[in-house]
């Protein structure tokens, strides 16, 4: 069994899910100490002056060390408006709109307190929409303990999994040792992506989900790079 992990990304990249695909089990990584500045709260979408980011205020104040986990939304500004307001205006026109833009408004309408209630419904909604749908467990469920490969390792055995897929980064830190004790496999995923249909210019990869969603409907980008896999 295959087993993937990493952070709830607020609605991340296609290379995110591309990832999920290969996987029977997705843990969503939310014991680790919150990032700040990288990809669990802000991702990259496009306008017409090029990228720029959609993110989610949130309260870092004293809270240095805190864990994704227990990362809360500040709610002091208008922020949903805002949101809802620049995916309006950047892809009414796209094909995908009407298709897509009603159940981005709806993971936008409960109320907000943690970053996680955003985050995990926004990935669930892009897989679902991909037709993929991993096991998504979270890792604050499993009552894991360690760090660096011995908490992903633990992780992989806590769910039942064989094998660990890793990003290509992985190559770099992880301790492959640590994973052979506890009779895992370790893989590396590769994410080459494809051009699809873009406003405003040239292509730009590594922009959310959401801008593909918005530009192919059909998924037929994805279906290319995903082969037979994509039902």
């Amino acid at each position: 069994m295959i087993v993937t992990i990493h952070q709830p990304n607020f609605l991340p990249w296609l290379g995110f899910f591309d990832k999920m695909a290969c996987a029977d089990v997705f843990v969503l990584l939310d014991q680790v100490q919150f990032t700040r500045r990288g990809y669990q709260n802000r991702v990259q979408i496009k306008g017409s002056s090029g990228v720029q980011w959609l993110t989610v205020p949130v309260k870092t104040k004293g809270k240095y060390y805190q864990l994704t986990s227990e990362v809360e939304i500040d709610g002091e500004a208008d922020w949903k408006k805002d949101h809802l307001r620049t995916l309006h205006t950047l892809y009414s026109g796209t094909a995908g709109y009407a298709n897509t833009i009603a159940a981005v408004e709806e993971l936008y309408t409960p109320q907000l307190r943690k970053l996680t209630d955003l985050t995990i419904p926004g990935i669930t909604l892009i897989a679902e929409r991909l037709g993929i749908s991993p096991r998504l467990i979270r890792a604050s469920e499993l009552n894991v303990s360690g760090s660096r490969s011995e908490l992903l390792a633990n992780l992989v055995a806590a769910v039942g999994g064989n094998t660990y897929l890793s990003g290509p980064s992985g190559k770099q830190y992880l301790d492959e040792g640590v994973f052979a004790e506890r009779g895992i496999r370790v893989e590396y995923h590769h994410f080459e992506p494809k051009p699809y249909p873009q406003r405003f210019g040239p292509f730009i990869a590594g922009l959310s989900g959401l801008d593909y969603l918005f530009h192919d409907p059909t998924l037929s980008v994805w279906k290319m790079m995903r082969g037979d896999h994509v039902q």
